[in-house]
């Protein structure tokens, strides 16, 4: 009896600086889902460290939480790639043979090898510079980006001769914008490049200003074959482009070769499906009518930099547990 006594005693205080702590006692399920619900709540929007705080509050009330690791380790690849590899493998070693999970388990050693094999990347994609507040539109992009990230850096370009100076001028400026954002260099011979702009061939259909594609040029080294991927970007050359008008086609087209593989629904960023352009207005005294003109959106937003960030950052898009 006494050793009974004995034995609750020490549960009980054991108990009792855990609660003195603030922390919730092991095992406590309820708990854990409740951090896990503001956890996602964070994800939803795109604020990833807070994300990371709230899972592991999930995992300090329950140390086995195999799902809170889950979601731990999607918000650590925008804060922290190491730990989000140890994340993943400690979901995977909670998981075991559980016959519920075993699909999940699957698709997580399939992203680990990917994030391992992801190179170091270059200062300016680094999650630091991802700004919470603006958010992104990762979502919107990323099952048609996955794997179109570039793995070298910085990412050659060779932008060619246009037709007309003012289009020069305009592709010139739009690649000096985009390298402010992203390691680009600029090359001198077509066949250094990565990304090249393709004036020789218009494009002329469907009213877009301009298209990019990808194409795989094959070299011969030794007795093997090996592709090297290149991304050229074509343009209507049929339209009287303005020079701002062709900075803002290109810093759209640069856009998707850099590997945002698909459109923002928002006007105000570059990535917006069409050419942007804005209207205002002001109102003058004695001028009995107010005076229109028009901007075109002349520079990445944060959003579309925001977006970038995630892609390179990412595995690619999968669930998180709810």
């Amino acid at each position: 009896m006494k050793s009974l006594l004995r034995s609750l005693v020490v549960v009980a205080l054991a108990l009792a600086v855990m609660l003195a702590a603030g922390r919730a006692a092991p095992g406590d399920r309820q708990q854990a889902k409740t951090f896990l619900r503001e956890g996602n709540g964070f994800l939803d929007r795109e604020h990833f460290a807070e994300a990371v705080g709230a899972f592991t509050r999930a995992i300090e009330a329950d140390s086995d939480y195999a799902e809170a690791y889950h979601n731990r380790g999607i918000a650590n690849e925008m804060v922290d790639r190491a730990q989000a590899i140890q994340d993943f493998q400690r979901f995977i070693e909670l998981a075991g043979d559980s016959p519920d999970l075993r699909f999940d388990v699957a698709r997580v050693q399939a992203r680990l090898q990917l994030l391992k094999s992801m190179p170091a990347l270059p200062e300016v994609l680094q999650p630091a510079h991802y700004v919470a507040d603006a958010g992104d539109y990762y979502w919107d992009v990323s099952s048609g980006s996955e794997g179109e990230e570039w793995k070298e850096f910085p990412v050659k370009v060779f932008l060619g001769s246009a037709p007309q100076n003012k289009w020069q001028e305009g592709t010139r400026e739009a690649f000096n914008i985009w390298r402010e954002v992203f390691p680009l260099q600029l090359v001198a011979m077509p066949q250094d490049a990565d990304i090249r702009m393709g004036w020789e061939i218009s494009v002329s259909h469907g009213g877009h200003g301009g298209e990019t594609y990808e194409w795989v040029e094959f070299r011969r080294l030794g007795n093997e074959m090996s592709g090297r991927r290149v991304a050229i970007i074509r343009i209507n050359l049929e339209l009287p482009w303005s020079k701002k008008e062709m900075r803002a086609i290109v810093l759209h087209e640069l856009g998707h070769a850099l590997g945002m593989k698909g459109h923002s629904k928002s006007k105000g960023d570059i990535m917006y499906a069409y050419v942007q352009e804005r209207t205002r207005q002001i109102n003058v005294p004695m001028i009995p009518h107010p005076l229109f003109w028009r901007t075109l959106v002349d520079r990445p937003s944060q959003r579309d930099i925001n977006t970038l960030i995630h892609l390179y950052n990412s595995a690619g898009t999968i669930t998180r547990f709810q």
